[in-house]
């Protein structure tokens, strides 16, 4: 799911990391940034969480309030909890 947040290129430099090309210690590093945001940052609960409340909006009208509250209020980071008593209800 992280990896499916865009980071725009003004936030990008706040993402930045080095490495070495082809894993060659001896070659001068390389700089890199962060397209999509990342897993196991401090903030990536709250990216995805927002996410997810924004995804939630930006599509209520085309997949209806149960969808859009469903995604608001049945979500723990990326985990959907929540249980219906039939298999069409959970499609």
């Amino acid at each position: 799911m992280f990896y499916q947040i865009k980071v725009s290129e003004c936030y990008r430099k706040f993402l930045q990391f080095v490495w070495w090309p082809n894993g060659d210690t001896n070659a001068e590093i390389k700089d890199y940034q962060m397209t999509v945001h990342l897993f196991g940052a401090t903030s990536s609960s709250s990216c995805a969480n927002f996410a997810l409340r924004k995804t939630a909006s930006d599509n209520e009208q085309r997949f209806g309030i149960e969808a859009a509250e469903t995604l608001r209020k049945n979500f723990y980071v990326n985990d959907l909890l929540k249980s219906v008593d039939r298999i069409p209800h959970a499609v």
